[in-house]
């Protein structure tokens, strides 16, 4: 009796499907991963995109986030380019990439960012999901190599990438620079004309307050580090909001920015306001996005007894709600962005 045996896999045969692997992976999956983070981002063309801390640093070295923004985008370009059509160099820069992202991934993880990285737009799963995935594909990469394909010359492949570069390197920055024009609103708001008396007869304002204009910036990056202890005329978050750096000045009070796609705003109000305001509480809505408000998918405000104003639109309010401010005769007694819902530090008047 003979037994026929299965005969093994030839390490060549083995060589041979690994390096396919890794072919599909290099110069296929990554190339369009990394390209679809970079369509997302240059169509939304917000700041609001760039991971959380990643902004905080950026915002420190003095750069603006629009043109961070637009370097990012680029490269990304850039490196989907050299990962299609420069074989020699594909490996390399899809290590570099995937390496890249998951240690900008661990930090905002670090940082406690665990709800979005903007790497796909603003429908970005949470940074801990995206660092599985990146981490998975580096893996991949790593591990197996590519079989060497070279789909033309080595010059014509560099004629098409620096074709590449210019068009979509011009197209980048032509795009999210122009996003970083400024608005002029008009606020009818000075809290110092109320204190000098009642408008003369020939004023154009019978409340005895006077019209001035501000400009609001293409973005405003929130940074509440020095707020306490000041008052609030000196916070310019607030002086943004028409009419409300004059009406906080007396007594206890607190000042809550929020949005009406929230669910963790509406949860906090639900869970602290349900039952009545233990004192003066204004709302403050923030746009969602630098043209206006949503018009979908908005949530129940529960406050029935709290005052609504409204921040102005034509500006990125970089910042995560609810932002929560406790106010003693208008000083900033205490201040915290992403406020929690269910243990608030800065409801010290309840």
């Amino acid at each position: 009796m003979t037994t026929e045996n299965n005969p093994s896999p030839r390490p060549s045969d083995q060589l041979h499907s690994g390096g396919m692997i890794g072919m599909i992976l290099i110069r296929i999956v990554v190339p369009l991963w990394v390209l679809s983070g970079a369509l997302f981002k240059i169509t939304e063309r917000s700041p609001s995109l760039l991971p959380k801390d990643f902004m905080v640093q950026v915002e420190a070295l003095g750069v603006d986030l629009y043109w961070a923004l637009a370097i990012l985008i680029a490269f990304e370009f850039v490196a989907v380019a050299i990962m299609l059509f420069i074989p020699s160099l594909a490996r390399i820069m899809a290590v570099f990439m995937l390496s890249a992202f998951c240690l900008v991934l661990l930090n905002e993880l670090r940082a406690g960012n665990f709800d979005s990285c903007g790497c796909l737009g603003s429908a970005s799963p949470p940074p801990w999901l995206m660092l599985i995935i990146d981490f998975l594909l580096l893996l991949g990469v790593v591990v197996f190599k590519p079989r060497p394909v070279q789909f033309a010359s080595k010059r014509t492949a560099w004629t098409i990438v620096a074709v590449l570069v210019l068009i979509t390197s011009g197209t980048t920055f032509t795009l999210v620079l122009g996003e970083m024009g400024s608005t002029t609103i008009v606020e009818i708001e000075d809290p110092q004309s109320n204190a000098e008396g009642p408008a003369d007869a020939g004023d154009a304002s019978d409340s005895g307050t006077e019209s001035s204009t501000t400009t609001l910036p293409g973005y405003y990056l929130l940074d509440t580090s020095d707020w306490i202890g000041r008052n609030v005329r000196d916070i310019d978050l607030v002086n943004y909001v028409d009419g409300l750096a004059d009406s906080v000045q007396d007594g206890r009070q607190y000042v809550i920015f929020f949005s009406r796609t929230c669910d963790h705003c509406q949860m906090l109000l639900e869970l602290h306001y349900g039952f009545g305001v233990p004192v003066p509480t204004t709302l403050v809505s923030i746009p969602e996005n630098k043209d206006g408000f949503e018009t979908e998918g908005l949530l129940d405000q529960p406050c029935l007894d709290c005052r609504e104003l409204e921040l102005p639109v034509g500006c990125e309010w970089l910042m995560t709600p609810p932002l929560v401010l406790a106010l003693e005769n208008g000083v900033v007694e205490c201040a915290k962005e992403a406020e929690d819902s269910d243990v608030p530090e800065c409801l010290i008047w309840h």
